[in-house]
């Protein structure tokens, strides 16, 4: 993809999440009863479950596992000599951080089906709009995409918690 599909990408991705937020918020204005955390949750779940902390930084995490594993093989294969690893830490790190917040995200997520499963059907729809915004304005980076990334760090201390204490 060229710079230009990218930039293009990117805008779309975020007039699409300013347009739902703007119709949210237009439905909040308008007398809709259904109380705004659910579409905060919303934007929890697309935090922890979609973007970097979540089943995405799961799997990035083991892709780049894989390579340098792939990598180190291939190496050692070609020239006989045993690669070592010197100073740089290990690539598998970084997910064990990111699979807390996906135990937290899907936590929530079982919350909310439960819930919607109970009777509150009117709790999919601001749910669904919030993780859509989450999504959307998420990687777009900028103001909102730091706030995503708060929720998504507090979403992996909750899950690190979860993780540790049962």
């Amino acid at each position: 993809m060229n710079d230009t599909g990218a930039a293009a990408g990117g805008i779309g991705a975020v007039a699409l999440g300013v347009m739902i937020l703007l119709y949210q918020i237009g439905r909040w204005r308008g007398g809709d009863p259904t109380p705004k955390i659910h579409f905060f949750a919303g934007l929890a779940l697309a935090a922890m479950l979609f973007l970097g902390g979540g089943i995405l930084g799961v799997a990035g995490g083991a892709a780049a596992a894989l390579g340098d594993g792939v990598g180190q093989y291939a190496l050692e294969s070609a020239t006989g000599a045993v690669a070592k690893a010197g100073s740089r830490p290990p690539v598998t790190g970084g997910e064990k951080v990111a699979v807390s917040g996906a135990i937290a995200g899907l936590g929530l997520l079982a919350l909310y089906l439960g819930l919607i499963k109970s009777g509150r059907a009117d709790l999919k729809e601001p749910l669904l709009r919030g993780a859509l915004v989450g999504v959307f304005l998420g990687t777009a980076g900028g103001l909102i995409g730091m706030a995503i990334g708060l929720i998504r760090t507090s979403g992996n201390t909750v899950g690190d918690i979860l993780l540790n204490t049962l």
